[in-house]
């Protein structure tokens, strides 16, 4: 059975887009499927990572062109996208609570994780120290 990890909008973006951590998320991800792990994020995933790549068209870093071809990526991946439903809102919500945040975004990600038994992988420092479990993995941290 292949293991399961969950990858965030976050840790996408720097792999299908170039930039300081590309290389390292690419060898990253290329370990995992030699690896046989499957990866998996809630249907925000696809929401967050599109409006990230549009900000970045917005503000001029990238062309639309570049933004299609970082989407070909994506949709490439792999990557399984769970739906809402009752256990995961749920987890959502709990995780909100215990973070004192505002939103839930974060925690759709931490509550997949958890019921999938499994690490978290993301390139959000910020939610990374928020939580500071050894299954919330942040890249370029060494492994466990």
């Amino acid at each position: 059975m292949p293991k399961p990890l969950v990858v965030d909008a976050s840790l996408t973006f720097r792999l299908i887009l170039p930039g300081p951590h590309q290389v390292e998320v690419e060898s990253l991800v290329g370990q995992w499927l030699a690896d046989g792990c499957e990866m998996h994020a809630p249907t925000l995933w696809a929401y967050e990572l599109t409006s990230a790549l549009c900000k970045t068209v917005h503000f001029g870093d990238i062309t639309a062109g570049e933004v299609e071809r970082a989407l070909t990526l994506a949709q490439h991946l792999g990557m399984h996208l769970v739906a809402p439903h009752d256990e995961l809102v749920r987890g959502a919500f709990d995780w909100t609570l215990r973070l004192d945040r505002a939103t839930a975004y974060d925690s759709f990600y931490l509550a997949l994780a958890e019921m999938l038994g499994c690490e978290l992988w993301t390139a959000d420092q910020r939610l990374h120290r928020a939580v500071d479990l050894p299954w919330v993995r942040l890249v370029g941290t060494p492994a466990e």
